[in-house]
Formats: structure tokens, sequence, C-alpha cells
């Protein structure tokens, strides 16, 4: 499944090509990746060809679905990115980092599946939250009961939020020095 994103290096005649892919939950489930396993993200790739080289603009925009760090229901994170990628001919295959591959010659092809892909959890960002009142309503009362954090005894911050007494010991500390 994952062939339809070779692109034929050799083949391009003209200075400039474009290749269109809509990436949905096949995609994703192709690849077997752990972190994202669904989504639907549209990604073009404007490969230009260099002297003794090419250039790969890939630009990603759609949506994934993942987990949420706080209820761990499934959410829908958008996400839109844009990567440049160099390409040369070499005798064997070599990833040369965030910005260099080199292919061989003799196959003249880069399959851009696993890139795209890099892009696209690249692109999500470190904390996975709903927004705020959207978690599960049943996961959020457990984690209130199970968290010291959330107690209605103990003293309240300057925000409003309830705080661990706890902390206030170890503030003390703090304020010794």
């Amino acid at each position: 499944m994952l062939e339809k994103y070779d692109i034929d290096l050799k083949a391009i005649e003209l200075d400039e090509k474009v290749f269109n892919y809509s990436l949905d939950d096949d995609f994703f489930t192709a690849l077997g990746a752990q972190e994202v396993t669904r989504g639907q993200v549209e990604a073009h790739v404007n490969v230009k060809k260099l002297t003794a080289s090419f250039e790969l603009d890939m630009y990603i925009n759609g949506y994934v679905i993942i987990q949420c760090d706080r209820c761990l229901d499934d959410m829908v994170q958008p996400v839109e990115a844009n990567n440049k990628l160099k390409i040369k001919f070499g005798t064997s295959y070599l990833d040369e980092g965030d910005e260099l591959v080199i292919v061989p010659e003799d196959e003249g092809k880069v399959n851009v599946a696993w890139f795209l892909y890099e892009i696209i959890a690249l692109s999500i960002p470190i904390q996975h939250t709903h927004a705020s009142g959207e978690c599960n309503e049943e996961m959020m009362k457990i984690l209130k009961e199970h968290s010291g954090h959330f107690n209605e005894d103990e003293n309240d911050s300057p925000t409003g939020e309830n705080i661990d007494s706890r902390w206030n010991d170890l503030k003390k500390l703090l304020n010794n020095n």
C-alpha cells in the first residue's frame, strides 16, 4: 500500500512537479506507527528538480485522532505544517538528518510516506488535552477524587484553585534559605 508514496525522481522531466496525497486511517495503519493511528490529512509534495539534487517542499493540513492526556478519551487534533527535504543521488540510501537524504541513483525513487508521517507527528503539541469542559466527566470526577491537588479542605491559591497543604510546607523550606 505504501508504494503509492514512491516518487520516481528520474522520471521528473519538468523543473517542478506536485504530488497530492490523502492520508487516512489506512495510511496510518500501513505505517504501523504507535503515536498516531487515525486521522484525515491532505498532503502536498512539491518536487523541484535542481542541478544536482531535488528539493521537496511538503505541506500537510488536516486532523488526527489522539488520546487526551487528561481524560484518556480520543480527541481531534488539527495539524498543519510545512517542511523541506533535499534529496541527492548516491551509491546507497543514507538519511543525513532532518534536511538531506541520499537515494541510490540506480533506483532513483524515494518513498515519502514516513517523511509525511514525521511531519504530522512533529506538528502535534506536546500536551494533548481537550478544550476546557470537553473532557470525559466521569474520568474527571475520578481524577479529582484521587488527586491531592483537588481536595476541598485544602488552602486556596490566588487563582482560586485548591492547593495541597504539603506544598505550603515545602515552600517554607525555600523561604528559610
